[in-house]
């Protein structure tokens, strides 16, 4: 039998992105878990590191800037038998780039999955709207030409909308395999068209296993605040969309350290995460209680470090899934619908939006969650075994496709 040449793409891996690299850590497990002998390349932007963590083969990060070469994009994309677009939520960030590709793999009679890719209730604004600048204005003015009767901004936003919708469609209805993130996702991709082959998986980061906690090298500082018996209040902020009301959140942790609270801000991107939480800190009058967890960390020392916490709160989609894989309660603060999205599941509610955070609310499910962890273990655990149960589903799917003749 053939090995199987898997190609795993169109998500930016290797941008110091934890949620990620957890996902493309979990991926490739499943791949192997399927099949051991399976020749996995990954598309990445941080070569020599994902070869050396994952024991992959690697290949220059494709689609994303910057440049790359699209010729050995198309070699790469013919060379595997499968190519895998393997999660995150690039249905709405950043469509055209995995659409071009599976466009190119279709063309090359390459297979083609989509894995635990997530979609939000709109389309990546800066790519679809009409930003303010002189086109824009322009257009207003054509628009006052027939006293507003026409709206040419908002036609032209629904064209461009309209044809990456469309895009979306037939790309995806010409794949092998199309296992969504949630019932949500498959919603927003039902409103673009059908695709009746679509089915619900989960997040592949649910699959993620911490490393030992003795070993993961941090401060003094970090490790005396992570293994003291004060309660312990995990924070990220993603710097992609920062708080409008920083004011007000940085009042809210000073409450918190007064009340003998210690705050760890856990940054999922130490490239632009990390600055702003040494911002954050900085700006707290009780910042002996707080700290910044710096550095360039694997996925499964987040996962273990989030272990330690009594309570997290973040607008990072992924570290709410790492938390509650280790039944620590979460705090959401809504950053796009995907973050709603996944509280549901809890039957919780974001605490407002990075735009108009809700910082009553936000103390009430403190006060309400850090009492009773037992009970959120409960819901956790349920929500955890139905998530695996919905990925052992959708791994039979891919085996299908793995295993199956060309």
């Amino acid at each position: 039998m053939n090995t199987v040449k898997v190609l795993l793409g169109g998500v930016p891996f290797g941008r110091n992105n934890v949620g990620d690299e957890a996902i493309l850590e979990c991926v490739v497990k499943i791949l192997h878990d399927i099949d051991p002998s399976c020749d996995v390349t990954v598309s990445t932007d941080n070569q020599k590191e994902t070869e050396t963590r994952l024991g992959v083969r690697t290949v220059p990060l494709f689609g994303f800037e910057p440049l790359y070469s699209p010729s050995q994009m198309e070699e790469e994309i013919a060379r595997a038998d499968v190519f895998i677009w393997a999660g995150a939520t690039g249905l709405s960030d950043y469509p055209e780039i995995p659409l071009s590709m599976l466009e190119i793999a279709h063309r090359r009679r390459t297979k083609t999955v989509i894995w635990g890719v997530g979609m939000n209730d709109e389309l990546n604004p800066y790519l679809y709207k009409i930003l303010p600048g002189k086109k824009r204005t322009l257009l207003q003015l054509v628009s006052m030409l027939t006293l507003n009767r026409v709206n040419y901004v908002r036609r032209l936003e629904q064209a461009r909308e309209n044809r990456a919708r469309q895009k979306i469609v037939a790309e995806l209805n010409r794949c092998d395999l199309v296992v969504l993130r949630d019932p949500e996702t498959l919603a927003a991709v039902h409103h673009c068209g059908e695709v009746p082959n679509a089915i619900v998986g989960a997040d592949s980061a649910e699959l993620l296993q911490p490393a030992d906690w003795e070993k993961i090298t941090i401060t003094r500082k970090a490790r005396k605040i992570l293994d003291s018996k004060a309660r312990k209040i995990g924070l990220c902020i993603s710097a992609q969309s920062q708080l409008v009301h920083e004011d007000e959140l940085i009042e809210f942790l000073d409450r918190l350290a007064d009340q003998d609270y210690r705050i760890v801000f856990l940054p999922m991107n130490h490239a632009t995460d990390a600055p702003l939480m040494d911002k954050l800190r900085d700006r707290m009058k009780n910042k002996i209680h707080a700290v910044v967890i710096g550095g360039k960390r694997p996925p499964r020392d987040i996962l273990a470090i989030a272990g330690q916490l009594d309570l997290v709160i973040s607008s990072r989609l992924h570290l709410l899934i790492l938390a509650s894989v280790l039944h620590v309660p979460i705090i959401g603060i809504s950053r796009g619908s995907k973050v709603d999205n996944f509280l549901t599941m809890f039957d919780h509610v974001s605490a407002g939006s990075v735009d108009q955070c809700d910082f009553d609310h936000m103390q009430a499910e403190l006060e309400r969650l850090i009492d009773s962890r037992e009970e959120f273990r409960e819901v956790s655990t349920a929500v955890h075994e139905m998530l695996l149960k919905r990925l052992d589903e959708a791994k039979i799917r891919l085996r299908g496709v793995l295993t199956s003749s060309p």
